[in-house]
């Protein structure tokens, strides 16, 4: 199971969200209705201004979602996108994408999203044409390296890795033994030590991994 450390002094994490003021009225919704569905879980403003800033560093006009919930990361990434860029959605739920839909067309980001159909992301991921700018995974953790082999022969070379959750509360260093956290442990193995990627993790709310591939 998902430990409970505070990477980040909870002090600190309030200041941080601070500084990154909600830009539309669809972002605080939707934080709304996560804090309302039992805290379910989004990157937050802090990590999703981030998000829209690798988008914005690199270029993307093309970056791919594996696991999208109602659209919150869709939120941030679209707003970092190059001009007639494009963000596809994945999720397994199709009433989670048709809440995505709605609060990104009230945002007016709608140009900008691409949904595939309910279904596995995975073989979405697969079916995607090469020369993708930017990957993000927050799917189911054990499933992490297999998204990473579908994902690298589609990324381009300075494109993006990101990955969501990869300290998992504190429970990826501990050694526990859960499936989740033993797909954890080897995505981050497998990032860090390949011949061809350079590889970090930001030690925000729980972990983002960004790998670089050269």
């Amino acid at each position: 199971m998902q430990g409970d450390m505070d990477i980040v002094d909870p002090l600190i994490e309030e200041y941080l969200a601070r500084l990154v003021p909600s830009p539309d009225p669809v972002e605080a919704e939707l934080r709304r209705t996560a804090d309302e569905r039992d805290g379910y879980p989004i990157v937050g403003p802090v990590i999703g201004a981030y998000l829209m800033q690798l988008a914005a560093t690199i270029g993307a006009r093309r970056v791919f979602e594996l696991g999208s919930g109602f659209g919150y990361s869709a939120f941030w990434f679209a707003r970092g996108l190059m001009a007639g860029g494009t963000v596809t959605l994945t999720d397994h739920d199709r009433e989670q994408l048709e809440r995505a839909r709605d609060a990104l067309g009230r945002a007016g980001l709608l140009d900008r999203c691409r949904f595939e159909p309910p279904g596995d992301g995975l073989e979405a991921l697969a079916r995607a044409e090469p020369g993708l700018d930017l990957v993000f995974l927050d799917l189911e953790k054990e499933d992490y390296p297999r998204a990473l082999a579908l994902a690298l022969p589609k990324l381009r070379t300075g494109g993006l890795l990101v990955a969501n959750n990869v300290l998992w509360g504190g429970s990826v260093a501990r050694g526990e033994t859960d499936t989740a956290s033993r797909g954890l442990r080897e995505f981050l193995r497998l990032v860090h030590g390949a011949e061809g990627l350079l590889s970090s993790i930001i030690p925000l709310r729980d972990g983002l991994s960004v790998t670089l591939k050269r």
